[in-house]
């Protein structure tokens, strides 16, 4: 799973600060849809596709709440 995470990474970027720069989840499900065309243009491996999608659900779980708000940027605006 690393080098397949590694390939994403290299392809993608930090997927996990992209994502978790996105105000909400509907913003990261259309950051998702990126991240997908931005791997199949350069991989065509199907099980490194179906890692960034586990790897993207997991990180849109524990970015978001029940609402669809990033809790991390709400946290943040909180404490101002």
């Amino acid at each position: 799973m690393d080098s397949e995470i590694s390939k994403i990474n290299k392809y993608c970027g930090n997927i996990e600060e992209r994502i978790k720069a996105c105000k909400n989840r509907v913003i990261a499900e259309h950051l998702r849809t990126r991240l997908c065309f931005e791997l199949e243009e350069n991989c065509k491996s199907e099980i490194v596709a179906n890692v960034l999608n586990e790897y993207v659900n997991k990180i849109i779980k524990n970015t978001f709440d029940e609402k669809g708000n990033n809790k991390t940027l709400e946290s943040d605006y909180e404490t101002r």
